[in-house]
This record gives structure tokens, C-alpha cells and sequence, in this order.
């Protein structure tokens, strides 16, 4: 996605249940007081969610974002960590049906240690093709 790209999102980790994700904090993302902006920290989660199930819908589905819900607790400081995670069950789900949903959180860190925002992202998978109306 160009996007994330542009933002400087840089996969640090990835399995098959977690992907962790880092976002440094540089002048073209940051806000009016030199934090991270809002808007890009909520794309960075949303990176990590979509990375996670995107690697894991078969090539035939495609990972579409449904629903996001950012809560800002504080003022970042610095850079952010985000991790990313799926259950098992979560994680089954997705390579045994042919469609569904997903809610998966994110846990994101600053640089004193510290969650900036909480973050759980909604996604679907649905088959590439659509079906045909008879």
C-alpha cells in the first residue's frame, strides 16, 4: 500500500499470529507540536492488522478493512511500536472459511514505554471474484 510506504511503516516482525511494526517518528508525519500525528498512527495499526490477515487469506480472498476503532489516550513521545495478534481460533477461522471477520488488537507503544492509542481493527476476507446474480 503506498501509503503506509510513504509513511515510513517498517515490518520488524511476522508470523503467522503476530506482526510487530515500527513507525519512526520524522517531519512529514508529525503534528503541530512534533509528535506523531493522529492520523498516522492509526494507519500504522491498521498496517499491522492488514499485514497479518493479508498473509494469511488464501491467494483466492482478498483483506478488506471494515471497521476502525482508535482510542487517543495521550501525547506521543517519540516512535511507535505496533504489535498485532490473532488467536489460534482467529487464525483457523480465516483458512477454513470462505468468508468472515475479524476483530484484531494492537497493542502500540511509544518511546517512554507508554500506549499513546488503543486500536482494534475489523477485517474481512471475501473471494476475489464475485459471484455471478442468476
Amino acid at each position: 500500500v503506498k501509503l503506509a510506504g510513504t509513511a515510513g511503516n517498517r515490518i520488524e516482525s511476522l508470523s503467522h499470529t503476530n506482526s510487530v511494526l515500527s513507525l519512526p517518528n520524522h517531519r512529514r508525519i508529525q503534528n503541530h507540536i512534533g509528535g506523531l500525528h493522529a492520523c498516522s498512527m492509526a494507519l500504522a495499526a491498521e498496517s499491522a492488522t492488514g499485514i497479518l490477515v493479508g498473509m494469511n487469506v488464501p491467494d483466492t480472498h482478498i483483506p478488506l478493512i471494515k471497521q476502525m476503532k482508535v482510542d487517543y489516550l495521550r501525547r506521543c513521545e517519540g516512535s511507535i511500536r505496533v504489535e498485532a495478534s490473532l488467536t489460534e481460533e482467529d487464525y483457523e477461522r480465516i483458512h477454513e472459511e470462505d468468508r468472515g471477520e475479524v476483530w484484531v488488537h494492537c497493542k502500540v507503544e511509544d518511546e517512554s514505554g507508554k500506549e499513546p492509542i488503543k486500536a482494534h481493527m475489523l477485517l474481512v476476507w471475501v473471494p476475489k471474484q464475485r459471484r455471478s446474480k442468476l
